[in-house]
């Protein structure tokens, strides 16, 4: 509730957003989960332009392809700055129906097992890349001077997720407040419950922690930043209560992912150009998003309830799910960024 009324209040805010003036390709394919195979690294790459949605806009002065067009400097070096997730939200705080729910620590768990699938992934698809892992990223003079400390969770060194992690919950149980979780040590930086990814993703321009993006940008030599949200969510048999139509049970996985240029990185741009823009702003250089939804059975008779079963049938599905399509959405992201050499 407290999200949806901050939504209200700066809706305003997210006007540059629109698609008025946007390209988009991509995302005509869906991809097939298949529980017993693995796709190779190949296959992922014949997946990627066909599954994951690329979109990019102009920003108000200088053109990208102006803006990055061969001659130009390159976009090298890169980190993660912001990395959030949603994970099986509700909107009242009480569970419905018999479904299976994270408690705080285990979705901050998820989250940072999301985070190592993208920094295992960057290596192996994008190794020409000067990447800069997020460890080098928490250790800066400059990110604890913004946003606010992450809350720890998790309050041990742990990163194997347990039976009070993740629960079967019976209908009217108390599930948890936070939706929006951060990786342990780095930092929180949205806006009165809007998250950070909301305010700095998309094909779009903003203002949004502009100094934040040049300070850490400039102590460690990044020339672009990724802004990432993961939203994670699923469902268990039932009816709808006004269709009364079933309710398949499906685990939906959407990624953003907004490759960002700050703002003083942009201003070195224009002045290549000849061009001038008196607003300071960030500029995204693309943006991508990836869908899929896989078939899970998690609605079992209750003696059979257990984490082994949570396990088997929830996570580790998700995990190879989500594998995949942050993979596929690495291989698209570093396709475009190798236009700029």
């Amino acid at each position: 509730m407290l999200r949806f009324l901050s939504h209200l209040i700066l809706g305003a805010i997210f006007l540059t957003s629109c698609t008025l003036g946007t390209k988009k390709n991509g995302g005509k394919h869906r991809y097939r989960y298949e529980p017993d195979f693995e796709y190779t690294l190949e296959d992922l790459h014949e997946l990627s332009s066909s599954v994951v949605v690329m979109e990019k806009r102009d920003p108000r002065v200088g053109t990208l392809d102006k803006l990055f067009a061969k001659g130009m400097p390159p976009i090298g070096r890169i980190g993660i700055v912001v990395f959030e997730s949603e994970i099986q939200g509700t909107r009242s705080g009480l569970s419905e129906n018999d479904k299976i729910y994270p408690s705080e620590q285990g979705k901050q768990l998820i989250t940072e097992k999301f985070l190592g699938l993208w920094e295992e992934g960057m290596p192996l698809l994008a190794s020409d890349l000067d990447y800069v892992p997020t460890s080098d990223i928490k250790k800066t003079k400059a990110i604890n001077h913004y946003g606010l400390s992450v809350t720890d969770y998790i309050k041990t060194d742990r990163t194997k997720i347990e039976q009070d992690d993740i629960q079967w919950l019976g209908p009217g149980k108390t599930t948890p407040l936070f939706t929006i979780m951060n990786p342990r040590d780095m930092r929180d930086l949205s806006f009165l419950l809007v998250p950070a990814s909301e305010l700095m993703s998309g094909p779009k321009w903003s203002e949004h922690n502009k100094t934040f993006l040049n300070d850490i940008c400039r102590e460690l030599k990044l020339d672009a930043v990724m802004i990432l949200m993961s939203e994670v969510s699923w469902t268990a048999e039932g009816k709808d209560k006004f269709t009364k139509e079933n309710i398949p049970e499906v685990l939906s996985l959407e990624i953003k992912a907004t490759t960002l240029i700050p703002s003083h990185r942009y201003q070195e741009r224009l002045a290549l150009i000849k061009e001038r823009e008196e607003q300071v702003m960030n500029v995204a250089f693309r943006y991508h998003e990836g869908q899929l939804k896989i078939p899970i059975t998690i609605s079992i008779p209750e003696k059979e309830k257990s984490f082994e079963q949570i396990e088997s049938r929830l996570l580790n599905p998700m995990f190879k799910a989500y594998r995949d399509l942050s993979f596929m959405m690495i291989d698209r992201m570093a396709e475009e960024i190798r236009k700029t050499k």
